[in-house]
């Protein structure tokens, strides 16, 4: 039986755009039938190499969602566009793969979420992390009790771009307004899914945020800007079970490439990962009427695991898995980067209440 040929339409052409193209080759049924970026040469650069023809080369995101000849959309583009390139595939009822963080805002997210209740369709968020060997292995570890019950989840994201001495320019990711928070946003939104992903939902949080650097010099004009989000971010917190999470980022790190470490402390054991090392699983264990102490370094084999953008083709063809990040993980996910940002604003930890009778359709 013949699958069908899903017609992917690329907005974004960024370093992002590259890669999701590039994954997108390595699936058989689908093709990039036609792209769309602000940057008109980008796009002629881009069709050029893809060999589409002029009417599929798009510079407005509204053209390329309402093209009939567009099955679905991959979209990686800045964190201010994300709720306009959503709201408009939900109107379509076109199926949508939109990288993290889900918004800017809660009031965006709540907007979204409405939208989708009325009008739902495959939407899956780019939390990729899910999809990294060592994540899969540990969620199966978890689920399969080998760790006990979890006390505590433990994890920072560190790298080292940021830090003076590289005299960073600014951009989109030092403005409030284009990207709702900065390193919380932009990586520390990776640990509040990994939480999520390994553990449940978060019960109360705790933050604390800082810039470092409150000027950084304009290209363009070469003037100093005024950066106003954040560039560390730490939250403690609650998660269901009373497991509890502890939880710091930033990318003033001296020394490190993209550091993603994750801990999981269990009655029964400790498990520690690492992205930089996606293929490898520390496990510590004590069993036995001795509580013989056991420490293993397991090393998978990635070709045994589903990549992120072949999931999402599943979900369009089959439904969603528990590993796919639905439009409900962002918009959850977007309820936890707003609580930290009230608590580090005014001291007080929040609580959180998810919904989840309320928002249950949004899968």
């Amino acid at each position: 039986m013949n699958r069908k040929t899903w017609r992917a339409g690329i907005i974004g052409l960024g370093g992002i755009g590259d890669y999701h193209m590039n994954h997108l080759s390595k699936i058989e049924n689908v093709k990039v039938a036609a792209i769309c970026d602000v940057d008109a040469k980008a796009v002629e650069k881009a069709g050029d190499r893809l060999q589409l023809p002029a009417g599929k080369r798009y510079t407005d995101f509204h053209a390329i969602i309402a093209d009939p000849e567009v099955d679905v959309l991959i979209s990686g583009v800045s964190n201010q566009f994300h709720a306009e390139i959503l709201k408009a595939a939900i109107a379509c009822g076109k199926p949508i793969f939109s990288e993290k963080p889900f918004t800017r805002t809660m009031e965006e997210a709540e907007e979204l979420a409405a939208l989708y209740a009325s009008n739902p369709m495959p939407c899956m968020i780019g939390f990729s992390y899910r999809y990294r060997p060592c994540f899969q292995y540990v969620k199966q570890l978890v689920a399969d009790g080998t760790l006990g019950r979890i006390r505590h989840i433990a994890a920072h994201y560190l790298q080292e771009e940021n830090a003076p001495m590289f005299n960073k320019p600014y951009t989109w990711r030092f403005r409030q307004a284009a990207a709702g928070s900065g390193i919380l946003a932009d990586i520390g939104s990776h640990m509040v899914d990994a939480a999520r992903f390994f553990v449940g939902e978060f019960v109360q949080v705790s933050g604390l945020m800082s810039t470092f650097i409150d000027r950084r010099p304009d290209v363009r004009t070469g003037e100093l800007q005024e950066v106003d989000v954040d560039d560390f971010t730490s939250f403690q917190s609650v998660l269901e079970g009373g497991v509890m999470g502890s939880f710091y980022t930033h990318k003033n790190a001296i020394g490190t490439g993209n550091q993603f470490n994750v801990t999981l402390f269990g009655d029964l054991g400790t498990v520690r990962i690492a992205v930089e090392r996606p293929n490898e699983v520390h496990l510590t264990l004590r069993a036995g009427a001795s509580h013989q102490l056991t420490e293993t370094c397991l090393h998978l084999d990635e070709k045994t695991f589903k990549p992120m953008l072949q999931d999402f083709v599943d979900y369009l063809e089959q439904g969603g898995s528990a590993t796919v990040p639905t439009l409900m993980d962002g918009y959850r996910n977007q309820q936890v980067l707003q609580a930290i940002i009230d608590s580090a604003k005014d001291g007080m930890s929040r609580t959180l209440h998810t919904d989840l009778n309320q928002k249950e359709g949004l899968v």
